[in-house]
């Protein structure tokens, strides 16, 4: 049974995952959830293998792309020691190209042998530290497969979904900071990218669920997070946030990743930002302040030196304030010197 009969944050965090990243009804007790990330998938099993006594079972599911894609399923023998597998074949959405799709034991390591018009493609499938490797000539997936068997569990998501669709259960908008931080870190373990190169950071979760992401952009504002909404092709939608504050703020209501790439990327994200970042909206009153704090005329470069910020960011916000005739500025040098006026310094604006 659910410790305490209480749905707790890491269920929560379950329960997400599954919705956005599983298949699964609310009739029925029997659950699938499939992942390339090994690490996300042993938190899926450590949640379960703590609260219930499920039935679980591992399976690895494989994808293979024939080099020639001109062929019939009749065409196709899927082979593991000699004996025939089942197996079916699917016509991807995104690369339109046809896949053999199989579901075997999960081992240690797995030979099969794809023949394609009497043609044979050894393949071979091992379990790494992060990842499911396919040691093959083709193009191939693999994914660990849980299928999960549990009555108890079915009436503690009965408890939290009334209806099966994607939304945010009505629950987190009243609930506190942990259970959402719970739900959201789900959602970017299954679905979200995380983008960190140059000045560019990034947390975006890319859907064709417009109304689930909505629903995320303004459960967040109640937490002060800024997520931007936009869509980004014909079907696709995306929420995005970007921004030290934001991140923080994340990380401050418990956020906790558990895809090791992106646990990494998370990390290298929190980690890049210097302790003199300006925070939103406020860096008119943080130049005019650090101005006054120095009490004397100073370059544009000498300033920059000083906050061991970009000349050329310190030049832009020293030109805003003093277009706004909240500088006193001696242009009588070849380096134009800038310091705060004594008299109506910029404060709240």
């Amino acid at each position: 049974m659910l410790n305490n009969n209480i749905l707790t944050p890491e269920m929560i965090y379950f329960i997400e995952a599954l919705k956005v990243e599983g298949c699964w009804s609310l009739k029925y007790s029997n659950w699938d959830i499939q992942n390339k990330n090994l690490p996300f998938i042993e938190n899926i099993e450590k949640i379960l293998k703590k609260n219930f006594k499920s039935q679980i079972f591992k399976k690895i599911l494989v994808k293979i792309e024939p080099p020639d894609q001109n062929f019939n399923k009749k065409d196709i023998a899927l082979k593991r020691n000699n004996e025939n597998l089942k197996f079916h074949i699917n016509n991807s959405p995104f690369s339109k190209t046809n896949k053999v799709i199989t579901l075997i034991p999960y081992e240690k390591q797995v030979h099969l042998t794809l023949i394609v018009k009497n043609k044979s493609f050894p393949i071979s499938i091992k379990p790494a530290k992060e990842e499911i490797q396919v040691i093959t000539a083709l193009k191939g997936w693999a994914y660990c497969d849980l299928k999960i068997y549990n009555k108890d569990l079915q009436k503690a998501v009965v408890a939290f979904i009334k209806k099966k669709e994607l939304k945010v259960e009505p629950f987190l908008f009243s609930a506190n900071k942990k259970y959402v931080a719970a739900a959201f870190s789900a959602l970017i373990d299954a679905e979200g990218s995380l983008d960190y190169y140059r000045l560019m950071r990034r947390l975006r979760i890319r859907m064709r669920s417009p109304a689930y992401l909505q629903n995320w952009k303004e459960l967040l504002k109640k937490f002060k997070v800024h997520a931007h909404f936009s869509q980004i092709t014909q079907k696709d939608y995306a929420l995005a946030i970007s921004g030290w504050e934001d991140f923080n703020k994340l990380n401050a209501m418990g956020l906790e990743l558990h895809q090791s790439k992106k646990v990494r990327k998370w990390r290298a994200i929190l980690n890049s930002y210097k302790r003199n970042q300006v925070s939103r909206n406020t860096a008119l009153n943080f130049y005019t302040h650090k101005l006054k704090e120095i009490g004397k005329p100073i370059t544009a470069q000498a300033l920059a030196a000083k906050l061991k910020k970009n000349k050329r960011v310190v030049n832009h916000y020293l030109t805003k304030l003093m277009r706004q005739n909240l500088l006193d500025v001696d242009k009588t040098k070849t380096a134009y010197l800038y310091s705060a006026k004594k008299i109506g310094v910029y404060e709240n604006r």
